[in-house]
């Protein structure tokens, strides 16, 4: 986990520093706020939920940026029954992700499209109320490496706030399976 996270920060300090030398100022920074809803793609997965995410970025051009986003997704819990024991099982994530944004324009709608690796915490937390240790084989507190590709739905043009929809997939790299994740969000640009 640290090594991972020392090399995503690393690389986005090379980044920036070697992106706008003495042209670019603070004012260049731009940054996003989203809300909506995203679904764990697993076996036995639950229904879903709330989903929160933001992030900040950097010109390396005028039609690229980089820069780093966080989100937390509310994935849902589901009911898992073994005999006469019932434990409930909480899903979450929490993850950073170093991206590129590209703002295409040519492609209709699509006002930006990002991708890049990332660094996931994936959570599933038990809570029962007798024989915990009948379920340990469904928590999960992981830290494990990721990847985002988001496509955003948003105007080109130049605005103090532009308002949009992006559609996001993820995966986090876990040892016994891969979490993928879906997500829809109202998104914000300022």
């Amino acid at each position: 986990m640290t090594r991972a996270a020392v090399a995503l920060i690393a690389a986005l300090v090379l980044t920036l520093t070697s992106a706008g030398g003495a042209r670019a100022g603070i004012h260049d920074f731009r940054g996003h706020l989203s809300f909506g809803y995203t679904k764990l793609l697993i076996t036995d997965a639950p229904g879903g939920s709330m989903s929160f995410g933001g992030g900040v970025d950097y010109p390396l051009r005028e039609d690229v940026r980089v820069g780093l986003d966080a989100a937390y997704d509310l994935l849902g819990s589901r009911t898992v029954p073994r005999g006469s024991l019932v434990a409930n099982v909480d899903y979450s994530t929490f993850d950073f992700a170093l991206l590129a944004h590209w703002t295409p324009q040519s492609l209709g709608p699509i006002g930006r499209i990002s991708a890049g690796p990332a660094l996931v915490s994936t959570r599933a937390q038990l809570s029962t109320s007798g024989g915990g240790a009948a379920f340990l084989d469904l928590a999960v507190d992981d830290v494990v490496p990721g990847a985002q590709l988001t496509v955003t739905l948003i105007s080109r043009h130049p605005a103090p706030v532009r308002v949009g929809f992006e559609v996001d997939s993820r995966v986090a790299f876990r040892h016994e399976e891969n979490w993928f994740l879906e997500s829809i969000r109202l998104t914000f640009h300022y």
